[in-house]
């Protein structure tokens, strides 16, 4: 049974730790704040009172309402001064030593009953608790910044936690207005060990100049659709704390996938830590501004060709929205549709793209992702041979004339036989998130500047957002958002939580528009591990952590919806 909870305490006063203490008082309870010193009393009240005075003036709270929250809270430097709480979080630095130090000072002043919440992100609950005269009225309760807005609360337990301590914590965060989402104790939780695989992944792309850091954050924010770049989030979050982080859930995994960036090490010793420094990924205005300043990594803008006519060859519904939004650009567009079009009248045109549909009779590769959305039709025909195709293009179109496919095919096997591969590039074109929408081109080693400033602009001129990286399996929308999707089926696999909660946990955590299940019923599961096999055969196996999840197949052979209630894509 849930105990009532009418009065907490908070112990550190850091911008979480206020949050939180915000967070009880908004819900109306009774709050007192506990620091080290005056002066760190002083600054915690001085964050409450900032975060409140912003809300009133964005019409979120009137000045009365404001005058309620703050009434609420007392602050202090006395542990003794909370004797009465119910319920104490702490949220001190992640230092062990000194979490062990708050709880014992707390049971030395706390009744029997009073329950201890750590607000830790990375340390082992168990260990939290385990010195404890009472180990088990110590839970986690992990609460994202800022508290006040996202609702998400991890509540974690320990062998050792009684069920009505966890039934109470979870009772009083859903009085709150948050999402709880009740687990076991594991390095990251849910939110950030999912995170942190899926930045790893977009980190190690950034360093291998596979893309820019312009590109992959737009790639991620327009592409998938996520609130920010993971580059971006990098330097809000600061890069010392993902640094520590990723160090606890590598030990805890051991998989490569999760092994500590050297980049982002270096980057942490140097002392580039991200806004709060002035320097991360990018440069800011001033140390705590979030005003981005140009430096040594901002693209230089190069100019391109000017193009005024383009040629869509192939029939089904991309081809014909490739065709519709050329033509809305301002272009003259030449669409063939018929798989055996002479294409001696293409001499002249600025860019041809090759989108016959991969679903018709013949050759042809699998789909994207984004294409299960609906870009893709039924085929009329015989696909012409791409090979044929190309090495026919490189023939007839004049030495400039940009080559490309929209398909899933290689753009630099495809270079080669056109004979040229300054021409050529492989486009991607992805469904629409709220965002925007994004169109990858993926170039070879000799692909030349010219061909890509131009491909870029003719991309903005169709009202899409560019990004350009090397042409590998994936590119870099579904390289990032199918092994990141491979890897929530792998944790429903563990069984450490469900579908729901871990939909929950990354849409009100970490402000996903939809759960990474919702997304996967939404995408369909085929399309998905049809894209999971290419990024795992492209690695020729030696990446065993991409290998598609056997509970995917198992909803895939089994035409089985994640969520229950979810409609198949197909409407079926």
């Amino acid at each position: 049974m849930a105990r009532e909870i009418t009065t907490v305490g908070v112990v550190g006063l850091g911008t979480m730790g206020a949050g939180i203490v915000e967070v009880f008082a908004r819900g109306g309870l009774t709050v007192i704040g506990v620091e080290s010193s005056q002066e760190f009393a002083e600054r915690g009240r001085s964050i409450l009172q900032a975060s409140t005075d912003r809300a009133v003036a964005k019409g979120k709270l009137d000045e009365a309402g404001q005058a309620d929250i703050l009434g609420r809270i007392s602050i202090t430097t006395e542990y003794a001064d909370l004797a009465p709480v119910d319920l104490v979080v702490e949220a001190v630095p992640e230092i062990m030593s000194l979490k062990h130090e708050v709880i014992g000072k707390l049971e030395a002043v706390l009744a029997d009953d009073a329950i201890v919440a750590t607000n830790t992100s990375s340390l082992s609950i168990t260990e939290i608790a385990a010195p404890a005269k009472v180990p088990g009225r110590v839970i986690g309760m992990h609460f994202f910044n800022p508290a006040p807005i996202l609702k998400l609360v991890e509540i974690i337990t320990t062998p050792m936690t009684a069920p009505d301590t966890t039934e109470t914590v979870r009772t009083l965060s859903e009085s709150l207005g948050k999402k709880p989402v009740v687990i076991g104790d594991r390095a990251g939780f849910v939110a950030n060990y999912l995170l942190y695989g899926y930045f790893s992944a977009a980190l190690a792309m950034y360093e291998s100049g596979h893309v820019s850091r312009e590109d992959l954050d737009t790639a991620v924010r327009v592409g998938i659709g996520l609130p920010m770049g993971p580059l971006t989030l990098g330097d809000l979050v600061g890069l010392d704390v993902l640094h520590h982080i990723s160090d606890v859930i590598y030990g805890h995994s051991r998989s490569p996938h999760h092994a500590p960036s050297t980049m982002l090490e270096r980057m942490v010793l140097a002392g580039r830590l991200g806004r709060k420094s002035g320097q991360g990924f990018y440069t800011f205005a001033k140390p705590g501004s979030g005003q981005l300043v140009d430096d040594e990594r901002t693209p230089e803008v190069t100019a391109g060709r000017e193009i005024s006519s383009v040629a869509v060859i192939g029939a089904g519904a991309l081809a014909e929205e490739l065709a519709g939004r050329f033509t809305e650009g301002g272009y003259a567009v030449t669409h063939l549709t018929d798989p055996a079009a002479d294409l001696s009248g293409l001499a002249e045109v600025g860019l041809v793209v090759e989108a016959q549909d991969e679903d018709a009779p013949g050759e042809g590769a699998q789909g994207e992702v984004a294409q299960a959305e609906g870009a893709r039709g039924e085929g009329t025909g015989e696909l012409r041979d791409v090979d044929e195709l190309f090495a026919e293009l490189g023939e007839v179109t004049a030495p400039g004339t940009i080559l490309a496919t929209a398909n899933t095919y290689s753009a630099v096997a495809l270079a080669a036989i056109s004979g040229r591969p300054e021409d050529t590039v492989v486009l991607s074109v992805h469904a629409p998130t709220p965002n925007g929408q994004v169109i990858e081109a993926g170039r070879t080693i000799k692909t030349s500047q010219e061909t890509i400033a131009t491909v870029r602009a003719v991309i903005k001129a169709i009202g899409a957002e560019p990004v350009v990286c090397k042409d590998r399996t994936g590119l870099v929308v579904d390289a990032l958002l199918v092994t990141h999707l491979n890897d929530c089926v792998k944790m429903l696999d563990e069984g450490y939580a469900s579908a729901e909660d871990i939909d929950t946990a990354l849409q009100f955590g970490l402000g996903y528009p939809s759960g990474p299940f919702a997304m996967i019923d939404k995408l369909g599961a085929d399309e998905v591990l049809a894209v999971a096999e290419e990024l795992y055969s492209g690695t020729a196996g030696f990446q065993t952590h991409l290998a598609p999840s056997p509970l995917l197949v198992e909803h895939v052979l089994l035409d089985e919806p994640f969520l229950s209630g979810q409609a198949r894509p197909d409407g079926q």
